[in-house]
């Protein structure tokens, strides 16, 4: 008896990932990951108030330094004519530099936020942080967790990436390529966990 094995179908890339979201009602949202159209699931209250309670210090702190801070709503790739197969939307991105502001995308993230959700967790701490960890201007990705006070915090250092774990209320987050800080009690303000 011969068993057939699930196959994921051939990955596309990013310019017929484009056609394809262009094509699709603007109640569904979805990303690019590893040549794979992935749907994102609808974020519930919890993980609307971490990205909220991260993502709205940060951008006052980033709009004092002349850069721009997005909360869900814009994609990273590669580079500007990227045919890659990765295009994905952090919960929290920040950039520096001039902006483009006719482009859905960016391509020189410095600091990028996800707040896993259950159903997207292993994509996230897996093909997400693999991808992001690639993008050169990167230097700071925070893996935050919903259901409980921990936060992964990666930091590019000169010999390569480094994890802090993050696990007490009173462990502070800090994004030192950006002069940023916050008490991880801050990101889980009014979050049961």
């Amino acid at each position: 008896m011969s068993t057939l094995a699930r196959q994921s179908p051939p990955p596309i890339t990013i310019a017929e990932f484009d056609v394809f979201v262009e094509n699709q009602p603007s109640v569904f949202d979805y990303e690019l990951v590893e040549g794979q159209i992935v749907m994102m699931t609808n974020p519930n209250q919890d993980h609307e108030q971490i990205v909220s309670n991260i993502g709205a210090p940060l951008k006052l702190a980033m709009d004092r330094r002349g850069c721009r801070t997005y909360q869900g709503g814009m994609r990273v790739q590669l580079g500007p004519n990227d045919s890659g197969i990765d295009k994905v939307k952090p919960d929290v991105v920040v950039r520096c530099g001039e902006a483009d502001g006719k482009k859905n995308f960016i391509t020189d993230p410095l600091v990028i936020v996800e707040v896993l959700s259950p159903s997207t967790m292993d994509i996230d701490r897996g093909a997400k942080l693999d991808f992001y960890k690639l993008i050169q201007t990167v230097m700071h990705i925070a893996i935050v967790y919903q259901d409980q006070l921990r936060i992964e915090h990666y930091r590019r250092q000169p010999e390569g990436w480094v994890c802090d774990v993050l696990t007490r209320a009173t462990d502070t987050l800090h994004f030192d390529s950006v002069e940023f800080q916050l008490v991880v009690a801050q990101a889980y303000f009014d979050v049961v966990v």
